[in-house]
């Protein structure tokens, strides 16, 4: 049945459901261009890219080394804390045992 095609179809390109949200098109005329053009048309790429960027970035991240993360986050808060403990921290004097003149 077409009308179950154009259905999975749509699952795979779900982008296309903002256009019909903003009115630029209705399920019906999506449908009928299905119909009419397929699923292979020029029509479609620009939601079917927008998806392959998506599925681009969840490689990416699928691929990263979560262990090597963790020792690059480790190793950066080493050099923050030998930092930290060069940075000497003093307390404010108190305003009131200033003095400003001898006594």
């Amino acid at each position: 049945m077409e009308i179950d095609d154009f259905k999975s179809f749509i699952r795979t390109i779900p982008s296309i459901k903002d256009e019909v949200v903003k009115g630029r098109y209705t399920w019906q005329q999506l449908y009928e261009f299905y119909v009419l053009y397929g699923e292979d048309d020029k029509m479609w790429e620009p939601y079917k890219k927008s998806q392959v960027d998506l599925t681009g970035i969840f490689d990416i991240i699928k691929n990263v080394d979560l262990d090597a993360l963790s020792k690059s986050f480790e190793g950066i808060q080493k050099v923050l804390d030998l930092v930290s403990g060069f940075v000497v921290k003093e307390e404010p004097k108190n305003v009131k045992n200033r003095q400003w003149y001898d006594d």
